[in-house]
């Protein structure tokens, strides 16, 4: 066996994930931000929270959770567009 295919022989290791999420939750309008915390079941947050704890907040949230399977994430992600799309095309033709 030479060099080559001990490579392809080898368990490929998962690219790891940035440890910051790159997602700038201050350019979501607060309804928005107040949906998700709703959703997500935010609790320290008041009901008077202004925007910049509502984002302070969502961010924190958002940046202790944990993807346990990736893939299976993507698949149920990419099944639910699909899902979506075929939804609307059927109202696009129910309305003609």
């Amino acid at each position: 066996m030479d060099q080559a295919d001990n490579g392809a022989a080898r368990k490929r290791t998962p690219t790891p994930l940035p440890l910051k999420p790159r997602v700038n939750f201050g350019k979501l309008d607060v309804s928005s931000l107040k949906r998700y915390q709703r959703v997500h079941k935010l609790v320290g947050v008041p009901q008077t929270a202004s925007k910049d704890q509502l984002v302070a907040a969502v961010t924190r949230h958002f940046a202790a959770q944990t993807v346990n399977d990736e893939l299976k994430v993507i698949a149920a992600f990419v099944t639910a567009v699909q899902r979506r799309q075929a939804l609307a095309a059927q109202n696009a033709l129910a309305r003609k």
